[in-house]
């Protein structure tokens, strides 16, 4: 098996973040929802302005501290060395879906 080595030595803040916030909002949707689900069982009510700025506050929150990530991995890479990945060729029988 022949390896290839490869540094990751950027990231696009716009584009990474933006891919990432979809993947974290994945995840958060279903906490905030259980977090609204036990506000109701505890309160009775649940008020519509809760859910929708508990979700876009999430995504920008997640947006926003994405895109500094990667302004902060992009200068660390710079100065330091970026991820180090070590990369395979995949047999031509095996679909990479």
């Amino acid at each position: 098996m022949k390896l290839t080595k490869k540094e990751l030595v950027f990231l696009d803040p716009m584009h990474t973040a933006k891919t990432l916030v979809l993947v974290y909002l994945c995840f958060s949707v279903p906490i905030v929802l259980l977090a609204l689900f036990v506000a109701f069982i505890r309160d009775g009510a649940i008020p519509g302005f809760t859910v929708l700025s508990a979700l876009i506050l999430n995504a920008l929150l997640g947006f926003g501290l994405l895109w500094i990530a990667c302004k902060v991995y992009n200068w660390v890479a710079d100065n330091f060395g970026g991820i180090e990945l070590a990369l395979r060729e995949l047999p031509e029988e095996v679909d990479a879906e």
